[in-house]
């Protein structure tokens, strides 16, 4: 399940400034993942538009805060600068970090990807995953949709093996238990 996106990957975000020596504290989508090292360059975005560069001059984990890291970068001087940093994503080089199984793929790739539903022989969209969150045991996708309120409306979907069947560069097909989806979901495929 690879996908091949973008040259750089979204793989946490500023949560804001920590000290007076413009130190940061990043938290990562992943909490188990390895992405934040010593030396390695990062990019910082906002609205999807990159606004710096900056070598990672310190990493530490913050104790008992899975995915939650004090970072100082070369550039980032002062407790100002730091804050002004608080909400940009932070992105890796694809090409450093370790390459996948077949079967797996980072979150962030699925993020803008259609989510669709084959039910009695016929494909049924859901919406578009538009992020990322936990609920401290497994990861979700955010999903939103349009009602028939004519409003956009948002669900989770557990990404768990068992719910999702296929994942590629052109969508997500799940297999989902009743009672999952919006009851204005649920209702449009009985």
């Amino acid at each position: 399940m690879p996908l091949t996106g973008a040259k750089h990957l979204v793989v946490g975000y500023v949560a804001g400034a920590h000290g007076i020596r413009g130190g940061v504290r990043v938290h990562l989508h992943d909490r188990e993942s390895e992405a934040l090292v010593v030396g390695r360059s990062v990019v910082l975005q906002r609205d999807g538009r990159p606004l710096s560069t900056h070598e990672l001059r310190s990493v530490e984990p913050v104790p008992g805060k899975p995915g939650r890291h004090r970072v100082t970068m070369i550039g980032v001087g002062d407790r100002n600068a730091a804050d002004a940093l608080r909400g940009c994503e932070v992105l890796v080089d694809r090409g450093e970090l370790p390459e996948l199984p077949e079967d797996e793929f980072y979150l962030a790739d699925a993020i803008g990807l259609p989510v669709e539903r084959e039910h009695d022989g016929a494909t049924r969209a859901l919406g578009t995953i538009a992020g990322i969150t936990s609920n401290g045991v497994q990861d979700l996708f955010e999903v939103q949709w349009r009602g028939p309120d004519g409003r956009m409306h948002e669900w989770l979907l557990p990404v768990l093996p068992q719910h999702i069947v296929e994942l590629d560069e052109r969508r997500v097909l799940v297999r989902l238990p009743l009672g999952l989806l919006p009851d204005a979901l649920e209702a449009s495929d009985s």
